[in-house]
This record gives C-alpha cells, structure tokens and sequence, in this order.
C-alpha cells in the first residue's frame, strides 16, 4: 500500500484538475458558412457589456477552440478571420460547456448578424510559431511577398538573408508545403503578396520529429505562407524587361500554375546588373556586398564585384493517393560571368607592441556554370508506416584568372616585400546527398521504431597555373616561381542511426537510439615547377600531396521527453566515441591515428507562459572534428607572401551552446515583444598559428618564405567564445498608420590564436541599435524607413592600447507614392557612414535610386518605368574582418550610375477571371 499510495494520489489530482479544466472553459467550432470547412487561426473573444475582453482564444486546424469562462450569464462573443466578415452575437451562458459551431461569412456576402470595424489582428503565438495577418500591413498593388514580410515586426532582408527577430530564415513552406527548396529570398520574390493570408514563423521540426512526434529539439526557423482560399487555384506571374546606359539590361520573369496542391513555377534572369540569384531586387544588387553565402539548393553564393548573370529555375510540387504521397522538385541553372576589382589593408598584430602591414590589389575574372536539383518526397503510406526521401545533386564549372599584386610593409611608407602573381585555375565538381527517414508505428500508441540513412558524395577535379615574381626591398633580390597544380579530391559521408520511442505516460515518452557515421575522404595533388632558365618542368615534393583520411563516429542516446498544453521538455544524453585515421601516402607514409570519447548533453524548454506569450530554452553540446584540408601536411603556396600548411595533430573541437528566447505579440493592441540570448564556448578550438618571417626564411627546409611574409597553419586553442544579446519591440503608431520597431543586440567574439610564438586574443565587442518605421496607410502611399548604427570596438591581449573602435551607420528609405491616376514615383536611398577605418576607408556615401512610372489602366497590370540608379554617383562597398592576428579592411568595385527604361507585366487569373491591380 505504500508504494501505490502516492501513484494513486497523482493520478487523481490529474484527471480531477483535467475534468475542472474542462468545466472551466467553453468549447466551440468555426466554420466557412458556404463550403462547411473548419477555419484554422480565428480569433475568439469573449467580452463583457462594454467591450473588455474578458478571455480569448484561437481556432486549432479542425476549427475547434476552448475559452476560459467569463464567469457572466451574459456575455459578447466577437469571432474574426482574416477574408471573413467578424462576427458579434450576445450570448446567454449555455448550461454546458458547448458554444456550438459558429460559421463565418467571406467578404462580398451578405450577413444577418451585426457587423462592426475594427483594426486588424496583427498576429498571435502559438507555441514555437509567430503568426501574423498579411491585411495588417499595407503593400502597394504589385508588391511581392518580401515587400509584406519586411514589415513584421523584427524582420530584417540584407543581400538575400532573411532574419526574423535575429535568426536567420532556412525555408519557405507555401500551405505547408516546400517552395523553393532551401532559398527563402526566391520564395518570398517570386510570390505575390496579393496572395498571401497570413505569415507564419516557426521553429520547424526535424524530419524524424515529424515522423514520430517525438521532439528532438532540432529546429530550422521556417516562414511558412498561407494562401487565401480564393487564390489557390489559378495563374500568376510577372514579366519584365529593361535597357540603360553603358549597355545594363535587365530580362526576367516568373509564371505560378497552382491547382490546390499541384503547383509548377517557372523562373527566368538575365541581366549584368549584379542579380545573381531569383531573390534579389529585380534591377539589381548594386551596393556590392559581399554576402559570402551560399549552399541553399535554388541558390548560388554571392560573387563580390560585378557579375553578369543567365538563370533558369522550376519547382513542382503536388499530391498523390489522398493526400499520402506529397512530391517536390527543385531545379536550377546559374551561368556567371564576374569581374571583381578589390584593394585590402591588413594590419597584423605582432608582439612587443609591433606592426606590419600587409597590402593587396587584386583583379579576378570568373566563369561559373551550376546546375541545381533537389526533391522531398513525403510518403504516409499508413497509419504504421511512412516515410521521407530527399534527393538532392548539385554540378559546378569554374573558370578563373586572378591577377593579385601584394605587399608587405613595416609601415605606409617603408615596403619590406611584395609579389605579382598570375593564377589561372579551373574546376569541375559533382555532389550527390539523399536521406531516407523511415517510421513504424506500432499498435500500442506513442510505441515507434525510426530508422534514417544519409549518404553524400563529392568530387573535383581542378587545375591551376601561377606565374610569380617576387622582390625582397632588403636585399634587392629578384625571383619568379612558375608553378602548374592539379587537384584530385573526392569524398563518401555515411550515417545511419535507429531509434526505439515507447510511451512512459500520457505526456511523456523515451527514445533509445544508436548512430553510425563515417566520412572518408581522399586528395592527391601534384605541383610541377618550372625553372626560369632551363625550362625543365619537375615535380615539387614539398607542394605535392596524397593524403586519405577516415573520421568515425559511434553515438549511443537516451532521451525523454514531455508534452502539456504549456510546457514541453526534450532531454537527451549522448555517449560519442570518434575516431581519426590518417594517411599520407606522398611524400613518404605516414600514419596518424586519435580516438575521442566525449559525453554529450542536450536539453530544451518551451513554456507558453500566457496565451500569447512563449519561452525557449535550448542547451546544446555537440563536436566538430577538423577537415581534411585541415589535417594533411602540405604546403599552399597560392599566394607566395601568404603560405599555408595543415596539421595532422588536430582534435576535434567540442562546443557549449545556450539559446534562450522570450516572445510575446498582443493581438489586441498590435504589439510585439522578442530577446534572445546566444551564448557559445567550443573546447579545442581550430584557430591559426601565425609565423612573420623577420627575415628570408626556408618553411620545411624547402618553401621559400621571403621576409615580411606568413606562413600560417591551423592549431587547437581554448578561451574561444561568442556571446549575444538581441531585442525587439514593435507597437502601432494610429496618428500616422504606421508600424515602429525597435532593435537593439550586444554581440562579444573572443578569438584566440598565436602568433610568433606567442597567444593573443582578438575580442571584438559590438553593440548595434535599429529601427524600423513601415508605413499601414494604403495601397497609393507606401514608405518603410530603417537605420541601424555599429558601433565595434577590437582589443588585442598582445597590444593593450591598440585602438581599433569603429562605427557603421547604415539608413535605408523607401518610397513609393501613386499620386495621379496610374502616374507613380518611387524611391530608394541608402546612406551608409564609415568611420574609424582609417584615411582610405572613412567615407559618409549617399546611395540614391529613383524611379518614375505609369501603369495603363484600367487592369493596371502593364508598368512602364524609367529608373535611375546611382543618382548621386557615390556608390561603393566597404567591409571590416577581424580575426585572431590581423585586422583587415577592403573595397571593392561596384555598379556606377546608370539609367535605365523597363516593363513589367503582372498576370493574375484566379477561378477563370482575370483580375485588376
């Protein structure tokens, strides 16, 4: 009796507090009042004689909602959806707990009930979701979905990066469904915002979690699109053309056929004003930036400088066998020609209180060829099994010449060395990756068995020439390097884990899993020289390389988890045992072997602490073992003033992680509240050690480093760590019908690394603050202000008074005002502010472009427009890189003042009519 007493006191309590729980609230159901479907996402208000809310509520996917009673016999119930007229009725309270099914009426009929305005619902929080109602913010007529998207509260689009609320978005889902693969800018630029319904964000789950319902804590931040009702069958697109001054053009276009759930879009670019890939601005990337991304499957990393650009994309999508088989495909092609013109300084920290200075010029000229393809199949084929598979192949060309000249200084007017050097190169490479999740459930409910294999291959083949000639300023000695290098490299990732999940109560269930993985790798590189006078071309050794490396990895896991109206918990202990095998088979063998054994926790809370409130914490550990560029011995002598080699004694890295996240959004006042706090410390972490050469010097008895040069090589370091502290907060502003947001972050990097022997800290402290004002007029007046200012500070352990502070300042204004019939004006500009760069980089630039159009009524849907960018001719691009040993700064050449005259036609056919802008 002693051990059942307190089992059997639990259990009351808990069907005793679910059965007052249900006598508590009403229950109740919304429906469309014409096609009878439930009404997913409406609002439900209970409120008192004089309009105060007394408790409120949503709708779940079958339109049912519960509400905590207002305790009165009588009492307002106010329903609202967007595209639906709101519904206000008095009630008597029932004798139940049942309301009924309510059904609203969509917009254009009539309806008997009392009708009222009001301002619309922003949006809500449900859990790990943020969703928000597209009527809320005010677009022009043609406006795209990113033009929608910009004006939710705590978003933020730069060069093709989406971030909501200081994360930044994987994936766009339309309905639910992939759209575009990994690109989320594509997305949102190539679908209407004339469409969309509403915005919703998420934390979307894990492949596995979806299949098992089991939360493993592994999330990818998602913008998924709801359509209007209306909308999801019919033709849409847009076509546009342009031509300027020194020859700029612009061509492109996108056409949507959707038919409920099967959709085909169609994508087409060509232009040589830097749009690079289908989610930038339609005329143009022209502030230059150097994104350095890249790796979403519709897309291909920015190239700096500028780049002529012909693209080619599709995606399809549909479903099968009543909804059991759901397809999409992905598939594009990029073809590139880019020119890049870049000047650099890079201060290197040298100990006792020393400098050097490190100086480039550089021209590339590259040709680039991808082809794209992807597909997620999703397959329930019953209520045991199911699965997903994901394809996905991608096949790169690359052609280039880079002409660099470089320098060595011991300050701006005292050179120590420089180096001219020619390198043309080019490469072919093929990468294949699939994954199968695959789940069985059994017949006891939350008991299931879940099985995954991922497999990647990579090949290349690349090739290169490099004519040098370097001069030491010391000695006045002259030499030339002639080097020709081919690259073979090839590469087999395998994991595969199982997992058994069994139910330990209503709320709670376990997971036992095992996983195995194994990435192999193999590289053969052969350098030949030539010598200057003789001509005779040999093999170099010390350039050359054959090296094979394995890395394996045994993980065993336990984990729990729990799942209540409020609070969820995911916990997770793993066991890794790794392992490195390393072979250099030339020059000469060599065999390196480390074994790992690391125990690795995880642990992640969500709490809904209101009804419109959430929190997230999320602690995660995990390992990263170097790569095989990292790891073989071999010397890079690319540049000759800048040489590299690896290091076959690295370990793998282990890294701490901490996310704690905090939102709130009052539907009712149409406010906003988000912080995050990141914190991440990694063990053994894969910095540089440096070497400036005081004077010419032999690297491996061989390399010829000339003096002022550095030869650097990875090393494992401790005291790495990054910490960061955003906020939000967004609230209307009625006297002007605008939106105001408010950000603000604090970000601290600690980098770590030697040089000369000696450690060194580079801490680089920044703390930004934004805002963000977008206009809710209407559709003729359109504005979205926003400016952020950077102030940096960099500090040195080996050079205490080393003063690098350093502040950005970047203003961002749009315009667009339809002022006479179809007669409209738009403008953009871009005031950025650069100080404490230095001399050659410290500028105020003024980025102005200006549009004047006309759309020919009465549809609206044809745009003639002249546009000028550049007006004030001050465009230019600037950044600032700090690492472990050097600060660098660089500008790079971009797109100038043009003019240019376009059309664009926008087409939208919805239930076989055309429709009007």
């Amino acid at each position: 009796m002693k051990f059942h007493l307190p089992l059997f006191t639990v259990l009351f309590v808990f069907f005793s507090s679910a059965t007052l729980y249900g006598q508590q609230n009403y229950s109740g159901t919304i429906i469309d009042s014409q096609t009878k479907e439930p009404l997913f996402g409406a609002y439900v208000f209970l409120k008192d004689g004089q309009g105060e809310t007394l408790s409120s509520s949503y709708t779940d996917f079958d339109g049912k909602f519960q509400v905590k009673k207002p305790g009165l016999n009588e009492f307002l119930v106010e329903l609202s959806f967007i595209g639906y007229q709101t519904y206000q009725e008095m009630v008597k309270a029932p004798e139940g707990n049942n309301l009924g099914t309510f059904e609203l009426v969509s917009d254009g009929q009539e309806m008997d009930v009392f009708e009222f305005s009001a301002d619309a619902l922003t949006g809500e929080v449900r859990g790990d979701t943020v969703a928000f109602n597209a009527n809320a913010f005010k677009t022009r007529p043609q406006a795209d979905a990113d033009e929608l998207v910009r004006k939710m509260p705590g978003v933020v689009i730069q060069n093709g990066v989406i971030e909501v609320q200081g994360e930044e978005v994987m994936e766009v889902l339309v309905d639910g469904r992939p759209f575009f693969g990994d690109n989320p800018a594509a997305a949102l630029k190539n679908l209407p915002a004339q469409v969309v319904l509403k915005i919703e964000f998420l934390d979307q789950k894990s492949d596995e979690a979806r299949l098992t319902g089991f939360d493993d804590g592994e999330t990818t931040k998602t913008i998924n699109i709801i359509t209007k009702p209306g909308m999801r069958a019919g033709r849409f697109g847009k076509f546009y053309g342009g031509y300027g001054t020194d020859n700029n053009y612009i061509a492109g276009g996108n056409m949507n056929f959707f038919n409920e759930a099967q959709r085909l879009s169609i994508l087409g670019l060509s232009n040589n004003i830097n749009q690079q890939n289908f989610g930038e601005d339609e005329l143009g990337n022209i502030e230059g930036d150097d994104s350095r991304r890249g790796g979403n499957e519709l897309a291909v990393g920015e190239l700096p400088g500028i780049t002529n650009t012909n693209a080619v994309g599709v995606n399809f999508s549909d479903e099968y066998q009543d909804e059991k088989l759901k397809v999409t495909g992905n598939y594009l092609f990029n073809d590139r020609e880019n020119v890049l013109t870049r000047t650099s300084s890079r201060e290197y920290i040298l100990p006792n209180d020393s400098l050097q200075i490190y100086q480039e010029d550089r021209n590339n000229q590259t040709r680039t060829q991808s082809h794209r393809m992807s597909a997620r199949i999703d397959y329930n084929i019953n209520e045991r099994h199911a699965l997903i598979l994901r394809p996905r192949i991608g096949l790169d060309y690359r052609k280039s010449t880079n002409i660099r000249d470089a320098r060595n200084l011991f300050d701006t007017n005292t050179p120590i060395s420089s180096n001219i050097n020619t390198t043309t190169s080019e490469r072919q490479s093929l990468n294949f990756r699939n994954s199968l999740n695959y789940r069985y459930n059994f017949t006891k409910e939350g008991r299931a068995l879940s099985t995954y294999v991922y497999t990647s291959t990579y090949d290349s083949d690349s090739n290169s020439d490099l004519v040098a000639v370097n001069e030491n300023y010391q000695t006045g000695n002259i030499d030339s390097l002639i080097q020709f290098r081919n690259n073979l490299y090839s590469s087999f990732y395998f994991s595969s884990g199982v997992s058994y999940f069994e139910p330990i109560s209503e709320r709670s269930r376990l997971r036992i899993g095992y996983r195995l993985s194994n990435n192999a790798s193999d590289t053969d590189q052969q350098v030949e020289i030539q010598d200057a006078e003789t001509d005779m071309i040999r093999l170099d050794s010390a350039l050359s390389n054959r090296f094979e490396n394995q890395y394996m990895t045994h993980r065993g896991r336990l984990g729990y988890s729990y799942n209540s109206e409020k609070l969820s918990i995911y916990s997770t202990v793993s066991y890794e045992s790794a392992s490195i095998d390393s072979d250099r088979l030339f020059p000469g063998f060599e065999n390196t072997q480390r074994k790992f054994s690391n125990v690795i926790p995880r642990v992640v809370v969500n709490y809904q602490l209101g009804e419109f409130s959430n929190m997230r914490v999320d602690y995660n550990t995990d390992t990263d073992a170097p790569s095989i560029r990292q790891l073989q011995d071999v010397i890079s002598n690319a540049n000759p003033l800048q040489i590299s080699n690896g290091n076959p004694d690295l370990v793998q890295e282990y890294s701490h992680r901490l996310f704690t996240r905090f939102r709130k959004i009052n539907p009712e006042t149409n406010r906003s509240l988000m912080f995050f706090l990141y914190g991440n410390i990694r063990n053994n972490y894969i910095g540089n050690e440096t070497f400036v050469a005081a004077k010419d010097t032999l690297i491996q008895k061989d390399v010829l480093l000339n003096q002022g040069g550095q030869y650097t090589r990875p090393v494992n370091l401790d005291n790495y760590y990054v910490f960061r502290l955003y906020g939000s907060y967004g609230f209307p502003l009625k006297f002007m019908k605008s939106n105001l947001n408010i950000n603000s972050s604090y970000t601290v990097r600690n980098r770590p690394g030697i040089i000369n022997g000696q450690e060194n800290f580079n801490t680089n402290t920044t703390f930004s603050q934004g805002l963000n004002l977008s206009s809710n007029i209407n559709e003729s007046i359109d504005f979205n202000l926003s400016t952020r200012g950077n102030f940096s500070s960099v500090s040195s352990s080996l050079q205490q008074d080393l003063d690098n502070n350093y502040y950005t300042h970047r203003t961002r204004a749009d315009l667009f005002w339809n002022f006479l019939g179809g007669i409209f004006v738009g403008t953009s500009v871009n005031h950025q502010v650069y100080t404490g760069l230095g001399e050659d980089f410290d500028r105020s630039v003024m980025l102005v472009n200006l549009d004047l159009g006309y759309r020919i009524p009465p549809s609206n849907k044809t745009e003639i427009k002249l546009t000028v960018f550049d007006l004030l001719n001050q465009n230019v691009s600037i950044d600032r890189n700090v690492t472990d040993v050097y600060i660098e700064d660089e500008r790079t050449q971009v797109l100038r003042q043009f003019f240019m005259l376009s059309i664009t036609y926008n087409l939208r056919r919805f239930g076989g009519y055309d429709m009007a802008l």
